[in-house]
């Protein structure tokens, strides 16, 4: 069995057709035919729609080429670095420490008006926005760094995001769900699919005869993406954070374009076995905060809330705007609040029990009296504050305890 190749090929898809899917402008066109597949993967449903499709726009606003990508806020893409930039043809080789071999130039990048994102799960769909800026970590081979995140050029209303995984590096058999576009190797309909459970082999730097090498910023899989998936997320099974994107990979399989399936190279064989590489987010930690200090807002931490949602102190409805899902009734209105821990709260808040739970519920403010006794023009007397052990709210009650939380 031949398990080991030495040069991968990136995932992006070239379009090769007689018409035009695009509009020039951004709200209107159909996306162009993919034909690249999740392999042995099922239909993608709404639950996936933070991942999204990306494509390269034509001077005439056809598309010519296509990846996937995943959104971490209605406003900012995560995709591959080859899929916003011209790169040199033909397969990447590179070292386990992250030095490139062969191939994976990057020539330049494309201007990021040329970049088009379409949500939802159907190829055919309507551009939901433009590129405004791309940033990357500006170097010149794919090689450990291909990674890429766009600036669109508006917020897309309504749009799913994904939480993201910035401080800890992926696992060994960690076990990631991939989402991309196109006609898989078990259906012949396009549109975006999924495939959960794939153990990760192998963390950078690594390297071994059955795998290959896997630079630092670098993950392993085996089969299960191929040619347009180029971008996709890897997300976490355990949390739903996006922990990377798909960079390259393979089998080593001869393919004639003429005569064999698109996805020949990406399926296990009795003479080839496949390996996939993604590019980890956690250690593009710096160039995800870059990207929202330029865009605005803040990333969804993974195990954090989410960042749309209310702060403590913010006026709710319900706990299903609160960051913390906890909305109590304090000082005769509705906030929203955090749970204590180990009864120690912020400055301005105080551990108090609401239907038994305790949260840290914004202090009263004092109120204020006429001191009569001073005659006219005599002074206001003000209350003293609660004692440090007396609770300063009155008929504190709690409004919604758990927010429905979704993992992405």
């Amino acid at each position: 069995m031949r398990r080991f190749v030495a040069s991968l090929s990136v995932f992006a898809f070239g379009l090769l057709s007689s018409g035009c899917a695009f509009d020039s402008a951004p709200e209107s066109g159909s996306v162009g035919r993919d034909r690249s597949p999740i392999i042995n993967g099922v239909g993608s449903t709404a639950e996936d729609d933070s991942a999204v499709w990306v494509g390269v726009l034509s001077a005439e606003g056809c598309p010519s080429g296509m990846c996937s990508g995943v959104l971490l806020a209605d406003n900012v893409v995560l995709t591959a670095r080859h899929c916003v930039s011209q790169t040199q043809g033909g397969g990447v080789a590179c070292a386990k420490d992250g030095r490139p071999i062969s191939g994976g130039g990057v020539r330049r990048d494309y201007e990021a008006s040329r970049l088009a994102v379409v949500v939802g799960p159907k190829m055919g769909g309507k551009a939901a926005a433009r590129g405004q800026q791309v940033l990357n970590s500006g170097t010149n081979n794919l090689c450990n760094n291909d990674i890429a995140i766009v600036i669109l050029d508006r917020h897309i209303e309504g749009a799913k995001i994904a939480p993201v995984r910035l401080e800890t590096a992926p696992a060994k058999d960690e076990k990631i769900l991939a989402v991309g576009w196109g006609v898989s190797n078990n259906s012949s309909r396009y549109g975006r699919r999924r495939r959960p459970d794939i153990p990760i082999l192998a963390v950078g730097p690594f390297s071994s005869s059955s795998i290959g090498a896997v630079g630092p910023n670098e993950f392993a899989i085996g089969e299960g993406i191929c040619s347009g998936d180029s971008g996709g997320p890897a997300y976490s099974m355990e949390t739903g954070a996006v922990v990377g994107v798909v960079s390259r990979g393979g089998n080593g399989a001869p393919y004639d374009p003429t005569s064999d399936p698109d996805y020949t190279q990406c399926v296990d064989t009795g003479d080839y076995t496949t390996r996939n590489i993604y590019t980890r987010v956690d250690t593009f930690k710096d160039l995800v905060l870059q990207a929202f200090a330029i865009a605005g807002g803040e990333p969804w931490v993974e195990g954090g809330p989410d960042p749309r949602k209310a702060k403590a102190g913010t006026a709710c409805a319900s706990g299903d705007v609160c960051r913390s899902g906890l909305c109590v009734e304090a000082n005769g209105g509705l906030v929203c609040v955090d749970p204590c821990v180990e009864g120690a709260c912020s400055d301005g808040f105080t551990c108090t029990a609401a239907s038994g739970t305790p949260v840290c519920a914004p202090i009263a403010p004092p109120s204020a009296a006429l001191d009569e006794a001073g005659g006219g023009g005599g002074c206001a007397s003000v209350s003293a504050p609660a004692s440090a052990g007396a609770t300063p709210l009155f008929g504190l009650a709690l409004a919604a305890l758990l927010a429905t939380r979704r993992r992405r």
